[in-house]
């Protein structure tokens, strides 16, 4: 809006307040009417065109924090436009005379304690799913997703969009320009009734997040609860069509590989995103440039338990809500296009070249959402075969084969059985290695989800089988799944949820799951008070009880836990938690899962508490600071992380995550001895350092660069063999117990969207990384241990890679 003419603003309140002592407020139940534009409009944070004074708005916004169900303290006005392709948003958030909004300027889809303005549409009003569009008073877009009826949002997913914001001395404006062929819509052009909601954040002198429809705290709901959104009619939008064809050169300038990999790579492709229909679309991606802009963080694992990394790469981030079932991640995109394991060599054998992650031939999505509440995916996507050359003892070279050629496939469908979520699913996927002597996997699902017509209570089932294996000698599993969640309007909060896996279900070629080969049951119980009581506010108490045995029926996981939480009204918060393991019998511990007859690791009955703090996050220098302790026979662990963030000016900002761990003698897995597992006290000491440094130009122009140390020492004493599952007796280890980890991995990333959609980035990356021993004593030295990785071979590789969007 142009604030010249803030007369208009003042009819606007004038009316608000008028309505507001004759009716109470606009009944959230009757909804907006969006107005059709008669011009252009310019998303420009002013609303100067004259359809915004046709246009009624939504007033009257609750806080959800940190008074929730109390007015907003802050007006905010939103008012609704649209045209053939284009649905527009305009947003007036006042603060005051002389109070301006929090503004921070960084990189797209990064949130921050700053002035946000959101939009929520439910346009195919299916009242479970939800696009998202932010945009801060710095002019920093967000978008994300929202499925499940749920307000956990899914940020990975974007889109192509338009925004505009103006600040002045009494608050600011945003104007958002979002094209219709972005959402899934009805088809035809008749009337169209959508869901909308909108969320105002303020961190300046008042701070608090608000709601235009606040769900209550009884409900468990989200777009289900939008209010209409009505007048939209006579609408033909564009069909999406969208063609990014990509270039990518890469200069690797020296290696820490055995063999020489350096020099340039060059990679070209094409991804697509077309619109078959308003609610419809298909995605293609032909020769894919899967590689990853931003590396994952490094982890040190010595667990039984594979590490759960995000997915990053674009082709996997759109539509994939449609793929989500509930208890179990049956698709976990990141198995496509995988990294690849070293080969096993024979002796005299040396590994000359080979890729690094399997490459991907193609890759195509189709989404849908019916009229009727149907909506479905398929997805397929081929994997090429890997090779790589081996050199062997008598300088002859020859081909290795190090993956066959995969195909994958993956369908869900899911049908919207009421208005308040409730609905019925199927889920199933293929995985097929071309080789003879590979692997085929099959999974099918059937699932569902049951809202009580109040939002109050919600059931979930799920029951799935898999059939996977090498050819020929597949094994079948199964796993059936519930969960059960209650709220009450008095802040009472219950969870309980179960499942019953075979230990031959194995989802994996595709998904993700942590172990199978369990009977598990969870029970949670919360209780939040609203009220403020003294300096005090929004206190939490919750306990928990869990217990966990496989199918033998010997308990390996069993316990409780106490935890509570308040914040205090100067933005402070507090939480602290304590929790005890019953006695138990590890069953993953001596790596005998997959043995016909597994063996067990006795635990005695362990404890430990957790304290933390962090302070207000809208102040140039924020904290937060946790450690927790364990007790075990063998010593006590503790774990330290202190994460910061120090804001230098308005679009530089630097953020530091660190944690520390000593543990003194936890009993771990050592080696294994012919069939024979050994254990011992485990000392392990373990420093990890996060770095990431950001300036933004502009929300267009960034600079980024992260850098990470993981250093750890560790060893193994009073070693023991297994004998039986109730006993163990002193052994000499045939190998090692004493063991370094060190890596230092640098990321500098230059991102600019020089226009919507079309990216330019400029990457270097550094990686060292060695296990050489350092000391037998298990203790750390952070000063010298990070010298030594200067010194030492790296991977030094630079990328520029650029996309253009064509429409």
């Amino acid at each position: 809006m142009n604030f010249e003419r803030s007369r208009r603003w003042g009819r606007w309140v004038l009316a608000g307040a008028l309505l507001g002592a004759l009716a109470g407020g606009l009944p959230l139940d009757a909804g907006l009417i969006a107005i059709r534009a008669r011009g252009p409009i310019r998303p420009d944070g002013r609303m100067a065109e004259p359809d915004w004074d046709r246009a009624p708005a939504a007033t009257g916004f609750k806080e959800s924090w940190p008074e929730f169900g109390l007015d907003s303290a802050l007006p905010t006005y939103v008012k609704v436009l649209y045209d053939d392709n284009y649905l527009y948003v305009g947003a007036r958030m006042d603060r005051g005379a002389g109070n301006g909004p929090a503004r921070r300027l960084h990189r797209r889809d990064q949130d921050s304690q700053t002035d946000w303005f959101s939009v929520y549409i439910d346009s195919r009003r299916d009242r479970r799913t939800a696009f998202g569009f932010m945009v801060n008073a710095a002019g920093v877009q967000r978008d994300a997703i929202f499925t499940g009826d749920s307000s956990s949002a899914d940020a990975s997913w974007d889109a192509v969009w338009e925004s505009g914001v103006r600040v002045d001395d009494r608050g600011w404006t945003a104007v958002l320009k979002i094209p219709l062929s972005a959402l899934r819509m009805a088809n035809g052009s008749e009337r169209q009734v959508w869901g909308i909601n909108f969320s105002r954040t303020a961190h300046g002198s008042v701070r608090e997040t608000s709601y235009w429809d606040l769900p209550p705290r009884g409900e468990n709901a989200f777009a289900s609860r939008f209010p209409d959104l009505e007048g939209i009619e006579g609408v033909r939008p564009r069909l999406r069509r969208e063609w990014i064809p990509f270039l990518s050169l890469q200069r690797k300038a020296s290696t820490a590989n055995v063999y020489d990999d350096r020099g340039w790579k060059g990679n070209t492709g094409l991804d697509a995103h077309l619109g078959l229909s308003p609610s419809a679309s298909l995605d293609l991606a032909v020769r894919p440039d899967f590689a990853q802009v931003e590396v994952d963080q490094a982890v040190l694992n010595l667990s039984t338990v594979e590490t759960l990394f995000p997915e990053k790469r674009p082709f996997f981030l759109e539509g994939m809500e449609l793929f989500q079932v509930p208890g179990t991640r049956l698709f976990y995109s990141r198995r496509i296009g995988r990294s690849l394991a070293s080969p096993d060599l024979e002796d005299g054998q040396t590994l000359l070249e080979g890729p690094a992650t399997a490459e991907i031939a193609g890759a195509a999505k189709f989404t849908s959402k019916l009229d009727n509440g149907l909506s479905f995916g398929a997805l397929a996507a081929g994997v090429e075969n890997a090779r790589g050359t081996v050199r062997e003892a008598d300088g002859s070279t020859h081909g290795l084969a190090l993956a066959p050629f995969t195909s994958y496939a993956a369908f869900r469908g899911f049908q919207r059985l009421d208005e308040v979520g409730s609905g019925v699913g199927v889920f199933a996927s293929r995985v097929r290695e071309a080789d003879p002597a590979g692997r085929s996997a099959f999974v099918g699902e059937a699932d569902g989800a049951l809202k009580s017509r109040d939002r109050s209570t919600v059931f979930e089932w799920s029951l799935a089988g898999s059939r996977a294996g090498v050819h020929g000698e597949e094994a079948s599993g199964s796993k059936a799944y519930v969960r059960v969640n209650r709220r009450w309007a008095s802040g009472w909060q219950m969870e309980f949820n179960a499942d019953n896996t075979t230990k031959a279900f194995n989802p994996n070629d595709l998904g993700y799951l942590s172990r199978a080969d369990q009977q598990r049951g969870y029970f949670s119980l919360v209780r939040q008070w609203d009220t403020t009581l003294g300096r005090t506010r929004n206190w939490q108490l919750g306990a928990d009880v869990w217990y966990g045995r496989d199918q033998a029926g010997r308990a390996f996981s069993q316990g409780t836990s106490a935890w509570a939480r308040m914040d205090l009204t100067t933005f402070w918060s507090f939480w602290g938690s304590t929790w005890t393991n019953l006695p138990l019998e590890d069953d993953r511990e001596l790596r005998t899962w997959s043995d016909p007859v597994k063996k067990y690791l006795r635990r005695p009955r362990s404890n430990g508490v957790n304290l933390g703090f962090d302070t207000p996050g809208n102040r140039p220098w924020y904290v937060r600071i946790s450690a927790d302790r364990s007790w075990y026979p063998g010593g006590p662990t503790t774990t330290t992380s202190w994460s910061q963030s120090i804001k230098l000016g308005e679009s530089f900002e630097v953020n530091t995550d660190t944690s520390w761990v000593q543990a003194e003698g936890e009993q771990r897995y050592l080696e294994t001895q012919g069939t024979i597992p050994v254990v011992g006290l485990r000392r392990m000491s373990q420093f990890n350092e996060t770095v990431r440094v950001a300036y933004a130009f502009n929300p267009r122009l960034s600079v980024q660069v992260l850098s990470q140390w993981l250093l750890a020492n560790w060893n193994f004493r009073d070693t023991q063999a297994y004998v039986d599952d109730e006993t163990l007796a002193p052994a000499a280890p045939a190998g090692d117990t004493a063991f370094s980890d060190r890596l230092w991995n640098e990321n500098l990333i230059v991102r600019w969207e020089f226009k919507a959609g079309s990216t330019l980035f400029f990457v270097y990356t550094h990686g060292v990384a060695t296990d050489a021993l350092v000391n037998d004593r298990g203790s750390l030295s952070p000063r010298s241990d990070i010298s030594v990785l200067g010194r030492l071979p790296s991977d030094d590789v630079f990328l520029v890679k650029l996309s253009w969007l064509f429409r």
